[in-house]
């Protein structure tokens, strides 16, 4: 039984030497990699945290210039929207810039609303719909003084029968047609929308009384 017991203290004498040795080749790169999963995780919630604080503070600076706009403060909600949707983040930012360019289509300044929209839709890093949105604004935004044919040739690709806003789409391009004097293609684009049971039911009002200004 002794020398049992001494055989024992021997191998956990080895198994200390092993360790031990193993953790002076080793053990600097399990701290460092402990520390790494530390930094990582640390670094993550605090990432998080961070951009729920912006978040945050974004709604709040967008509230504000909600309120500037109601009570007829146009200059400084007009200069609060801007600058929300030059730094704030993703979300309160798109949508400073859609109530910006708002502010300067009410203020008659059809321009510089357009402007604004056509900022958006070229905006890559805008969501794709949110881009077709500012798109079909900008358009109309710009029917009065753009080429039409270089709009509807932007338009085209959002009057496919796939894209959600495809029948606004389809609504300014006949609007253009009507333009550049094409009373028989906006005719056309008119009824198809007439007829369509899918489209949103202004869209189709709005149409057939078109249809009935040009004559069906």
């Amino acid at each position: 039984m002794a020398m049992d017991n001494f055989i024992d203290e021997i191998e956990e004498e080895l198994k200390r030497d092993r360790h031990l040795e193993l953790w002076r080749k080793y053990g600097k790169f399990a701290v460092a990699a402990a520390l790494i999963v530390v930094i990582a995780v640390a670094a993550f919630v605090g990432w998080r945290q961070y951009q729920a604080n912006r978040q945050a503070e974004a709604g709040l600076r967008y509230a504000e210039a909600i309120g500037l706009a109601a009570r007829g403060q146009s200059g400084e909600a007009l200069a609060a929207f801007k600058a929300l949707g030059d730094d704030g983040p993703a979300g309160y930012a798109d949508l400073a810039r859609f109530q910006q360019a708002a502010i300067h289509a009410r203020q008659g300044d059809e321009a510089a609303a357009a402007a604004v929209y056509d900022s958006i839709a070229r905006d890559a890093s805008v969501d794709p719909a949110i881009r077709e949105l500012a798109l079909i604004l900008y358009a109309l935004a710009a029917a009065d003084r753009a080429e039409p044919r270089a709009l509807e040739e932007r338009l085209k690709p959002l009057t496919t029968s796939a894209n959600p806003w495809r029948h606004s789409a389809l609504e300014v391009t006949a609007i253009l047609a009507q333009r550049r004097g094409d009373a028989e293609g906006a005719r056309g684009i008119y009824q198809r929308l007439a007829d369509d049971p899918a489209a949103p039911p202004g869209v189709r009002a709005r149409a057939a009384e078109f249809l009935a200004v040009l004559g069906k």
